[in-house]
């Protein structure tokens, strides 16, 4: 497509291929410098001056990771591409164009944290959405704020970025509507580009033997899996579309704090969350709301467990509540194995190998997941965006001392803005699983008979499974 001599763009062969492809929503992984920003501007331009009689007066959105991006990746490109024909605002960083209907179309530019600036714009027959690995909350933007613009325009998208794999969305992407005949998917790597110099790539490719891993994703635009994931992704996706075993009533509360204002409850049948609940309620009053949940839902308070760090150490230990679990995830893993570095006549006591509860729990649940053993029924399009995310970050940080450790909380905090709550839901939901693997006839061996009822009410009241007695 080209405008004038002096505007003319050259295209390379995989480049014209998604311009002349007629899916609707087109989804473009691509290596660094392999045309993507070239593409998105010619896609940007013929779509603004088309020939669309539904539509003469239109609007069309590019959307970066941040607005600074946006005007150092694209604004200037666009404004080099469409000189002599469109009208630039420079504070407001839109595009005035008169289109082949006699019309006139817009074009603004932006960033991510502005999304919700758009919901419900009118007209809208195009956006392009560039670098979607880094886009945050993607997918619950997507179907809440994008996808409800075309509903007028039937409008179409491209989504385009080189993937990274703390943030897979374009794999997603390539996961969830690759049956679907409105998407078209593409590939292409900065080895494509014949407009760059071979030498210089050939130059990066010996550089990066010693992290052939960062060059296969940042060059080649490939996936690339973390080595230490614990959760494998198309388990993850897998969790929202199976049902799993049923059995006894469980509920798990992650208490508000750190400024939150919420509270979550998840209620399980077996190894089945069959429902997400918040309470907006703070101290006494979040207590007897919690204990109304148990009521209603008929599930057994020895099966109740509450983060107890911060704020919810006092609602955990609140009367109305007697007989929960404080869960503690700092807390020593349960001793659940039999140490066999022993002799056998001395094998009464228990071993564990991870570093703490909370890791015992998380690997207790990527195993389960991972064998499609967990089902999650009740979660709202929010819930399910947050606990893929969540559950995509948990990594195996171990450091060679015998002790399995996950990523930490904090690290977690750090990377999400957040805290990991609803994953934190289905981690303490495994703590049942774990308290059931002990064998509690060799723990209290020693024990005499009429002390039996009190020595397994004080080990599940006080959590100190990891005594031995």
């Amino acid at each position: 497509m080209t405008h004038s001599k002096e505007n003319k763009v050259k295209l390379h062969e995989k480049q014209k291929q998604i311009v002349q492809d007629i899916s609707r929503f087109k989804v473009v992984r691509a290596g660094r410098k392999g045309g993507k920003t070239t593409l998105a501007v010619e896609m940007l331009a013929y779509e603004a001056i088309k020939d669309n009689k539904n539509y003469p007066n239109r609007s069309l959105i590019y959307i970066a990771p941040t607005q600074q991006q946006a005007r150092r990746i694209i604004w200037q490109a666009l404004k080099s591409r469409l000189h002599g024909i469109g009208k630039f605002s420079e504070s407001q960083m839109t595009i005035t164009i008169p289109n082949q209907s006699g019309g006139v179309s817009h074009i603004y530019v932006g960033g991510w944290e502005n999304r919700e600036n758009y919901r419900g714009m009118a007209g809208v027959v195009f956006i392009v959405f560039d670098e979607v690995d880094t886009l945050r909350d993607f997918f619950l933007a997507w179907r809440e704020i994008f996808r409800p613009i075309f509903i007028d325009t039937a409008g179409s998208a491209m989504l385009i970025g080189t993937p990274k794999k703390e943030n897979p969305n374009i794999r997603r992407l390539e996961e969830e509507y690759k049956d679907d005949p409105n998407w078209g998917f593409f590939h292409f790597t900065s080895q494509d580009n014949p407009f760059l110099p071979k030498n210089e790539l050939n130059e990066m490719k010996n550089e990066y033997i010693d992290n052939f891993e960062a060059y296969r994703q940042e060059v080649l635009a490939e996936h690339v899996e973390s080595s230490g994931a614990l959760f494998k992704r198309e388990a993850i996706y897998s969790i929202f579309k199976q049902s799993a075993k049923e059995g006894e009533k469980y509920m798990t509360v992650d208490i508000s704090g750190d400024g939150k204002d919420l509270t979550l409850v998840s209620i399980w049948n077996g190894l089945n969350l069959i429902e997400i609940i918040k309470l907006t309620s703070q101290g006494d009053t979040l207590a007897y709301d919690i204990k109304d949940i148990i009521n209603t839902k008929e599930i057994p308070i020895q099966n109740v467990a509450i983060d107890a760090i911060g704020e919810g150490s006092h609602i955990a230990k609140h009367s109305a509540l007697t007989g929960s679990v404080a869960y503690k995830g700092s807390l020593s893993a349960i001793k659940t194995e039999e140490d066999i570095t022993k002799p056998a006549n001395k094998r009464n006591s228990l071993k564990s190998e991870y570093k703490n509860l909370r890791s015992q729990c998380v690997f207790m649940l990527a195993n389960k997941v991972n064998n499609h053993q967990i089902a999650i029924k009740g979660a709202s399009s929010e819930a399910k965006e947050k606990i893929i995310q969540e559950l995509e970050l948990y990594q195996d940080v171990s450091k060679g001392d015998g002790k399995l450790q996950v990523t930490t909380k904090d690290k977690m905090k750090e990377f999400l803005n957040r805290s990991p709550d609803y994953s934190d839901l289905l981690v303490m939901r495994m703590y049942f699983d774990i308290i059931s693997k002990v064998d509690y006839t060799r723990s209290i061996s020693q024990v005499k008979e009429p002390k039996i009822n009190e020595f397994f009410t004080m080990r599940r009241a006080n959590q100190r499974l990891n005594d031995t007695i």
